[in-house]
């Protein structure tokens, strides 16, 4: 009996010809490119049972890298439910970060080197370290989200290979910030997480003899190679010296540039490997045939790509439907309707491009007793400082006397006032006085500065005597606060989701109460993660999963594709523009049977566009009779006029409901809307 007809017979495992071949494939450089849903996880698993059983390559000899701890365990996982038996060694499965770790210490044991301490193995070591440095340089303290951005620019610097002077960074200090970190971990005896990888390839590189030391890895397989840094793929091309590479991944579903992933790499695969063959897997065994073919024409609008054709013998199945919604209460409200439509029990997730969007789709689940599984961590989201603001706001309103409170957030509300006044204020006042009557008394003399004390007074008696929602409305008008969160979009975008959350509440307890039931159903929803639950995940955190229904949500022109990227493509640069693509079609290829995508006409206060990626997905239609002054008809809202188009978008004026505006994609793909001759 040989192999194949052995794994179908005993372990049920059917493979294709693509897949076949790649198991197959002889002793050089392969880049096998996987589409979704192509079962690249069970090749690369009989390919590694191929060459132990097949090609009698000791267990030993083979290392397997990939991108995640979690893809890591499920590879080893499988091999061993499926192979296990058959070995009397294990196999080496490991994320590159792990093999790095092992390989260093096992140099240190042979006392080829020592290995300075890792600064992460203590929770929060490194963020501290960080707030530390920016507060000598610049006499203030980072905020959450500035600390995370500042983080993730000194390992991209390192992933990168680059000078953190060839940065655009978001600081401007960011070299003298580079250049004390350095120096704090070397004075301390400390490396990071991305200090190991520079340290291995620096041994391959140069001290060889090291690794041949360590292990015989005469076959490398990696996993996900899409996601491997510059620094990753040269450690990588080192520990391939003897050709037996192998490696799987999708240039169409490289999402994370940020951490400095290279696609561009494996695109140019064959300057770095002139001699590597290239084979693919084209068949989507996950989703139906409607959904592959209109996930595979929207891919190819990128450049920066393999060409491949993804196919499927899978049924039609229903075509992918649009919703463009009023604002976002009707999109929650549209979001609870496709979850609860459970005609076939389906797998369901909500997908979004921010993480906060999560926030009013998990109340909302809780308030229709919906269980749901949230994967991402909103711990810092309730111990954001944006949050400490607010509810600092809130009780220098109900007291005026509250000094505490003041001093914790005078500096944010737009007001000149210095240090010095604030000290000279506590020193003078009685503890039980009006801080603003002593403030007018203070700064009597200086006419600019009562306009402030008056405009913050005025505004705090005004937020005693509303709602929480409207209290959001002046903390952001009449306080300027949100003037002062413009340095952070990170900051904005909680403060945000806060003001979204605070919708429906009559009393700052009530608001509290609100919050609460929201982390605590959060902090409940980690043991939910079984079939009947909903699955609230982003986009990036939905990659290598797969349900039979996907909700993408907030699917907003300048959002997602975001406003960056779009600003890039206008002058040519579409390399931030492909990875949006990309992140999208990452999206809607975790569909198995049925797409829906929505998009609010209201983000906020503001007027909105639904994105493009709705109408680059879904095949256009017929639009002839659909321009400027033609006259159509909504099923829903009857005659109108077309008063303005832009691309797919149109503002639609009726004569009963007003104006709309409409994606014309999703009207006729539904059959809402008609022409009139």
């Amino acid at each position: 009996m040989d192999f194949f007809s052995y794994i179908k017979d005993e372990l049920n495992i059917i493979l294709n010809q693509q897949q076949k071949e790649a198991v197959q494939a002889g002793d050089r450089g392969i880049l096998l490119e996987a589409c979704p849903g192509s079962g690249k996880t069970t090749t690369m698993v009989v390919r590694i049972a191929y060459l132990i059983i097949c090609k009698k390559v000791a267990p030993s000899h083979i290392l397997t890298l990939t991108f995640s701890r979690a893809s890591a365990r499920d590879m080893e996982e499988r091999f061993k439910r499926l192979f296990g038996c058959l070995l009397d060694r294990p196999v080496h499965f490991s994320t590159i970060h792990s093999f790095c770790y092992k390989f260093l210490f096992h140099c240190q044991r042979k006392g080829h080197l020592v290995v300075p301490d890792l600064l992460e193995q203590i929770d929060g070591r490194k963020n501290k370290v960080l707030r530390n440095i920016y507060y000598r340089l610049h006499n203030e303290y980072l905020g959450e989200d500035e600390l995370a951005e500042l983080s993730n620019e000194i390992s991209f610097v390192k992933n990168k290979l680059i000078s953190p002077t060839n940065l655009k960074s978001a600081f401007d200090s960011f070299p003298g910030i580079y250049s004390e970190y350095e120096n704090f971990k070397k004075e301390n005896s400390f490396i990071d997480f991305d200090d190991m990888l520079l340290m291995v390839y620096e041994i391959l590189c140069g001290k060889r003899h090291l690794y041949e030391d360590y292990g015989q890895f005469k076959y490398v397989h990696v996993d996900e190679v899409q996601d491997t840094s510059l620094v990753q793929h040269k450690i990588i091309e080192e520990l391939s010296r003897k050709g037996n590479l192998f490696m799987v991944g999708d240039t169409d579903q490289s999402i994370y540039g940020f951490r400095g992933a290279e696609p561009d790499f494996i695109v140019n695969i064959k300057e770095h490997y002139s001699d590597i063959k290239i084979l693919k897997l084209e068949n989507n065994y996950r989703s139906t045939k409607n959904l592959v073919n209109l996930s595979n024409k929207f891919i190819k609008q990128n450049t920066g790509r393999h060409d491949k054709d993804m196919r499927t013998e899978n049924d039609d199945g229903k075509e992918p439907e649009v919703f463009i919604v009023k604002n976002p209460d009707e999109q929650l409200q549209k979001i609870i309707q496709l979850i609860r439509d459970k005609k076939d029990s389906l797998k369901t997730a909500v997908l979004f491009r921010n993480n906060l969007s999560g926030l009013p789709v998990a109340y909302k689940c809780i308030e229709n007793d919906i269980p749901f599984y949230i994967r991402e961590n909103y711990m810092s989201f309730f111990k954001h400082f944006v949050i400490a603001d607010i509810f600092t706001i809130f009780k220098l309103a109900t007291d005026s006397s509250d000094i505490e409170s003041f001093e914790r957030i005078y500096y944010k509300l737009g007001a000149p006032i210095s240090k010095a006044d604030v000290e000279n204020l506590k020193s003078l006042m009685d503890r039980k006085k009006d801080i603003f009557s002593e403030l007018f008394k203070h700064f009597r003399h200086k006419k600019h500065m009562l306009g402030h004390i008056g405009r913050i007074r005025g505004a705090l008696k005004k937020i005693s005597r509303t709602n929480p929602y409207n209290a959001f409305n002046i903390i952001e008008n009449d306080l300027y606060y949100n003037s002062y969160l413009k340095k952070s979009m990170g900051a904005l975008n909680v403060y945000s989701a806060l003001k979204y959350l605070a919708t429906g509440t009559k009393t700052l307890n009530d608001f509290k109460a609100k919050l609460r039931v929201l982390k605590n159903g959060i902090d409940n929803s980690l043991n939910n993660s079984g079939n009947d639950s909903v699955f609230l995940l982003t986009l990036h955190g939905s990659k290598g999963l797969e349900f039979d229904k996907v909700i993408i949500i907030d699917l907003i022109e300048g959002e997602f594709p975001c406003e960056s990227s779009l600003e890039d493509l206008i002058i040519g640069n579409r390399k931030a523009f492909e990875e949006e693509v990309r992140l999208f079609y990452v999206g809607v290829t975790r569909a198995k049977k049925v797409l829906y995508l929505l998009a609010p006409e209201k983000s906020g206060n503001r007027d909105v566009s639904p994105s493009r990626f709705i109408s680059q997905f879904i095949a256009t239609g017929n639009r002839v009779g659909f321009e400027e002054g033609n006259t159509i008809v909504h099923k829903k809202f009857g005659e109108g006029v077309i008063i303005s188009r832009k691309d797919d978008v149109a503002v639609v004026v009726f004569k009963k409901s007003g104006r709309r505006k409409l994606s014309l994609t999703a009207c006729l793909k539904s059959g809402l809307i008609s022409a009139v001759n």
